[in-house]
């Protein structure tokens, strides 16, 4: 598989790509780069305090980042990174997930899930303490909780919050399968788990973080070894050793040139 290096002015953490463009977190240095694929341009600018997480909203064409210790979700032009919007919030927020013109965000060292429409913060408590999230196709927000075994699951329609079948040792990160199933990476227990009846375990090696789906590939960040590993249908089909500690993954689509 054809690997290459980008060089970035500081650490990327969090990731998330439109089209040809990735987009990185620098928590340590408040900065977030943008680069694209297709033409080498990098462009990088200040957001925020601490950056952590970034995602691109097909709904309205704007990025959203939650500024952990600014304590705010910042709004940015995609193109220029300029930022465009602020919202305050009342606690740290941590990661977050966009299910169409919704946003959904996790809050460090509260029991709270923040769901933000048409420019309005509601909290809803859980009883657990949420770390990262995703919206399934039904509408239901699943969420890891800190240093926990517990995998849960927020019906926005009742407020409840029950926790999702058993079989991941510590969950970390979430995507949506081509069939619209939820994968979750077990960080304690090396491999990423499929929720279905019953769930599927498929072992990456140490430490897999964050997931990304592409047709029917699913790809994971294992930290261990620095790898990005491919499975589909169950059974790993590649890997590529990439970098110690490797964290965010992100899938860019390049326009295929007309044949001559």
């Amino acid at each position: 598989m054809q690997r290459s290096a980008i060089d970035l002015p500081a650490s990327p953490h969090n990731l998330a790509a439109q089209g040809s463009v990735i987009y990185a977190t620098h928590p340590m240095v408040g900065a977030i780069s943008r680069v694209d694929i297709a033409t080498g341009e990098i462009i990088t600018a200040a957001a925020g305090v601490e950056p952590h997480d970034v995602k691109y909203s097909t709904a309205d064409g704007l990025l959203y980042v939650t500024d952990e210790e600014g304590q705010r979700l910042l709004t940015l032009d995609p193109k220029t990174l300029d930022t465009v919007g602020v919202m305050n919030l009342p606690a740290q927020p941590h990661d977050l997930t966009i299910a169409g013109d919704t946003i959904w965000i996790t809050m460090i060292g509260t029991d709270e899930l923040g769901r933000i429409m048409g420019g309005k913060l509601d909290l809803f408590p859980t009883g657990k303490r949420p770390h990262d999230l995703i919206v399934d196709t039904a509408g239901l927000v699943w969420f890891s909780n800190w240093g926990s075994a517990e995998l849960s699951v927020f019906d926005p329609t009742d407020g409840t919050t029950v926790r999702a079948p058993a079989g991941v040792v510590e969950p970390h990160h979430f995507a949506i399968g081509p069939a619209g199933e939820v994968w979750v990476s077990d960080n304690g227990g090396s491999a990423i788990v499929r929720f279905g009846s019953p769930p599927t375990s498929v072992d990456v090696g140490p430490v897999p973080h964050h997931l990304a789906v592409t047709g029917d590939i699913v790809v994971v960040a294992v930290s261990g070894p620095g790898q990005a590993v491919f499975v589909r249908n169950d059974a790993i089909i590649g890997t590529a050793t990439l970098t110690q500690g490797l964290h965010g993954v992100a899938i860019v689509h390049l326009q295929t040139p007309p044949s001559a």
